[in-house]
């Protein structure tokens, strides 16, 4: 199975074509992030079927697994990642292809098993484990008693 080519479509309306899937995926990004909303990149493939990737103004990619392929990956430690279904994780630390992540938002911290990283920078997992909300502030600081000693 080969892809022949690639369509963008934006609002129904064909916009462009591309030889090369990371062409299509970027000139997707560029439309998005301009025009405000999402753009379908299709992919013609040799056997006759049609994959269908959707870029999002807001840096999300839908189903890129359906044209792309993803390489295992060990996220570096105090980095941030755009996962591929949508939101940033800073990686709190990594062990081979599992890590710890915090969603920078949020403050949603899981274990992410099976880490893989596209061409385009964004990450995703396989299955997570150990979700919690962590805080995303500072710990109260210790009160004092009146003779001004700790308690």
């Amino acid at each position: 199975m080969k892809y022949l080519h690639f369509t963008l479509t934006q609002n129904g309306v064909q916009i462009g074509t591309a030889a090369v899937m990371e062409q299509a995926i970027n000139a997707a990004k560029g439309y998005a992030e301009k025009y405000g909303a999402p753009v379908s990149v299709i992919g013609h493939r040799d056997d006759g079927k049609e994959k269908e990737v959707i870029y999002h103004p807001d840096g999300r990619i839908e189903k890129i697994w359906e044209l792309a392929q993803s390489s295992p990956f060990c996220p570096e430690e105090g980095m941030t990642y755009r996962n591929a279904g949508g939101g940033e994780y800073r990686c709190e630390w990594a062990s081979g292809t599992e890590a710890r992540m915090v969603n920078t938002k949020s403050g949603w911290s899981l274990r992410a098993h099976g880490c893989r990283i596209y061409f385009d920078g964004s990450i995703e997992w396989d299955y997570s484990t150990d979700g919690c909300f962590t805080h995303l502030v500072s710990p109260p600081r210790s009160r004092k008693n009146q003779t001004g000693k700790g308690r």
